[in-house]
C-alpha cells in the first residue's frame, strides 16, 4: 500500500481503521477540542436548530430558544446521554458511541472515565480550538513546521451580532453536554503540560510573533473596508489584486474546506504553496 504523510479530515475516529492507514508507532495523532458552552451555541445556530426553534415559538431570547431545544431532548441519566451533531458532538466525532457500547453494565461516568483513559493513549497532542495560536504554534514545534505553514483565516465568521447567555443557560447546556464538558476539562488541564514541555516563554514569545504575522497576512491579502457575505450568515473579505501569484495563496487559505480537499490532493501544487506564501510576505 501507499505511504502517507498526513491525513487531516473531518469524521468520526475510528482507530483500527486509522492505524491501518497512519501506523500509530510512527505518527502523531492529534485532535481539537472547544469549551462545550461555545461548542453548543455555534453547533445551535449553524446546523439550523436556532431558526427551527424561532419558526416554532417566535423571536424569543437565545435563553428561551435553547431551553425548549433541550425541553425536547432526554435529560442525561446514570447510564446514557445524549450525544449528535448539537449535543456532546465532540465525543461523538471521537467515537464514544462505538467504544461505549461494549460497556453495556457501565454507568455513564465510568463510560466517560474510560473513554478519556482511550483518548488519552489515542492521541499525542489535543488542541483548544479556544486557544488555536497557541495550539498551532505548539503543533509546529512537535512538527518542525515554519510560522507560514501554520498561517490561517478564520473563515465561516458569523455576522450575528454576539449574544450573551444567561449563567442559569450555561449551566443547563453543561448537564446535557456532561460527556464534552468532561472531555475538555481534562485535555484543556493536559494542554498546560504541554506549554510547559516547549516552554512558557518561548511559547508566549511565538505566539506574538504568529499574531503580527497573520495581521500582515491580512492586510497584504484583503482590502477589509469590503465585507462580503458568505453562506451560513457568515462574512469574508475581498481579495486585493496583488498578481496571479500571490493572489494563489490569499485565496488558498479563504477556501472552503470540501473544495480545499480535492485541490490539495494535487500534491505538486500542494508543494509550491508555502514558497507563494512567503513571497507574498516577503519571507526568504
Amino acid at each position: 500500500g501507499s505511504v502517507y504523510n498526513m491525513q487531516c479530515q473531518h469524521g468520526i475516529f475510528t482507530p483500527d481503521v486509522e492505524h491501518q492507514i497512519m501506523p500509530k508507532e510512527t505518527s502523531l495523532y492529534s485532535t481539537i477540542v472547544r469549551s462545550p458552552v461555545s461548542q453548543f451555541k455555534s453547533a445551535f445556530s449553524f446546523f439550523g436548530d436556532e431558526g427551527k426553534m424561532r419558526k416554532t415559538y417566535g423571536d424569543k431570547s437565545i435563553d428561551e430558544l435553547i431551553g425548549h431545544y433541550l425541553d425536547s431532548k432526554s435529560a442525561p441519566n446514570e447510564y446514557t446521554a445524549a450525544h449528535s451533531m448539537v449535543i456532546n458532538s465532540v465525543a461523538n466525532d471521537l467515537g464514544f458511541a462505538h467504544f461505549s457500547k461494549k460497556m453495556t453494565e457501565s454507568t455513564l461516568q465510568e463510560k466517560i472515565n474510560a473513554f478519556i483513559e482511550h483518548l488519552d493513549q489515542e492521541m499525542d497532542f489535543v488542541m483548544i480550538t479556544d486557544r488555536m495560536d497557541e495550539s498551532l504554534i505548539l503543533l509546529k514545534e512537535y512538527l518542525g513546521w515554519n510560522m507560514t505553514d501554520i498561517l490561517y483565516l478564520n473563515r465561516m465568521v458569523s455576522s450575528k451580532p454576539k449574544v450573551t447567555m444567561l449563567e442559569e443557560t450555561k449551566a443547563r447546556i453543561l448537564k446535557y453536554q456532561v460527556i464534552d464538558a468532561q472531555i475538555f476539562d481534562h485535555f484543556n488541564a493536559s494542554f498546560e503540560q504541554h506549554i510547559d514541555r516547549i516552554g512558557r516563554e518561548k511559547v508566549a514569545s511565538q505566539v506574538k510573533e504568529f499574531q503580527e504575522l497573520r495581521e500582515t497576512f491580512e492586510n497584504k491579502c484583503f482590502n477589509k473596508n469590503n465585507i462580503i457575505k458568505g453562506p451560513y450568515n457568515s462574512i469574508s473579505w475581498e481579495i486585493t489584486d496583488y498578481g496571479e501569484n500571490k493572489n494563489v495563496a490569499c485565496t488558498f487559505l479563504q477556501t472552503r474546506d470540501v473544495i480545499l480537499t480535492k485541490v490539495i490532493t494535487d500534491f505538486n501544487f500542494l508543494k509550491t504553496i508555502p514558497s507563494l506564501l512567503r513571497d507574498l510576505m516577503g519571507l526568504s
